[in-house]
């Protein structure tokens, strides 16, 4: 059951009602202010229509507004199919952010199945909360109800009753467990987009609910026991949420051989800056020059790399100069990849052992693995 949470209770002071007006149609949600205090994580579904940053509103449970709305970030991989709702994730970027010290954890251990969780969000003007367990990843359902959810990317849990005929997951997968029976949570309407939470840490983000004949008590789709519903998984997309709120790793551009970046980790998403070195033992007596471009290895520019090219000139007194090659990033599990930085045509110098060319390679190291 989904009970009213009263002031007093400060861990739910960080649930907010998300609302929304496109033309004449107004909607609402819910979502979970991160750790920080400047971004809200909710569900993309709710911005299905496009609404525009000033008719998006950020509520807390006395009706205030928090924030203007700054962003509006939706997960690159959210397509808004009804068979799967894969990615459905959405970040809201604060134009004010709130306290520091305001804000939740994400919950990035891949322990959730078995576990009891508190759902959180509002309900009309209520912020309500309960409990439920998750049992089992919702990739499950896909030959039954023909869904092509991502392999480990939702989090399945059913409505029970404390009656066996009403243990949805029991009855179509032979997963028994009456969980907390009659006193179990369902998402429903004004829900979408709030948060669940293990050990204080936000583990899912509601997303959709679906029943079957064989365990509903009745004939629709209504949060009623013997439903079944879905949240997306944080820890399976703790690195997206990581992209949007913190951004990738800055690299300092080297100056010394030991600093240089041979092997740099590909991003997931977005990209970051790699650097070669061209460097003399000495400072230069004369002002030189020479040409470098990038050479495709296993890696491929355009895909894996922006390739690049061009001609340098370092003058006297200077004796390096770093080169900075932009890695792009994927979520393919892949093997490591290689490319290369060719050096030519050098005038007022000579290369080692009088070389037509010079060249380095680095390798970016893959760091996508199959979700689990």
């Amino acid at each position: 059951m989904l009970t009213k949470v009263y002031a007093g209770q400060p861990f739910y002071t960080d649930v907010f009602k998300i609302t929304e007006q496109v033309g004449d149609a107004q909607s609402y949600g819910s979502g979970v202010l991160l750790a920080g205090g400047q971004y809200v994580l909710t569900a993309a579904h709710l911005f299905s229509a496009n609404p525009t940053l000033s008719n998006v509103h950020i509520l807390n449970a006395d009706g205030q507004t928090v924030s203007a709305v700054g962003e509006i970030y939706i997960d690159p991989q959210w397509n808004d199919d009804p068979t799967s709702y894969n990615h459905d994730l959405a970040i809201i970027k604060l134009a004010q952010p709130l306290a520091q010290t305001s804000g939740y954890e994400i919950y990035r251990a891949k322990t959730e199945i078995g576990q009891t969780f508190t759902r959180a969000g509002f309900s009309g003007t209520d912020l309500v909360a309960g409990k439920n367990t998750y049992d089992a990843l919702t990739d499950i359902i896909n030959t039954s109800f023909g869904s092509h959810i991502e392999t480990g990317s939702q989090l399945l849990y059913d409505y029970d009753d404390g009656t066996p005929q009403h243990d949805a997951l029991g009855l179509l997968f032979n997963l028994p467990n009456l969980g907390l029976g009659s006193d179990e949570t369902m998402s429903q309407s004004g829900l979408s987009g709030g948060g669940t939470f293990i050990d204080g840490e936000i583990a899912g983000i509601s997303s959709f609910i679906f029943r079957s004949n064989l365990s509903d008590v009745d004939s629709v789709i209504d949060s009623s026991f013997g439903e079944m519903g879905s949240d997306t998984r944080i820890s399976t997309h703790a690195d997206w949420i990581d992209f949007i709120t913190k951004g990738n790793p800055i690299y300092a551009a080297p100056s010394l051989a030991s600093e240089v970046m041979k092997n740099v980790p590909e991003p997931n998403f977005g990209s970051v800056v790699n650097y070669f070195l061209a460097s003399f033992s000495e400072p230069l007596t004369q002002d030189i020059s020479f040409h470098f471009r990038t050479l495709d290895g296993t890696a491929i520019a355009g895909l894996d790399y922006l390739a690049t090219q061009g001609q340098i000139t370092l003058h006297a007194g200077e004796n390096h100069v770093a080169i900075p090659v932009t890695i792009l990033g994927d979520k393919i599990a892949e093997a490591d990849e290689t490319f290369s930085l060719e050096i030519s045509e050098p005038v007022g110098f000579s290369l080692p052992n009088n070389a037509l060319v010079l060249i380095a390679t680095h390798t970016i190291i893959d760091n996508d693995t199959a979700i689990f």
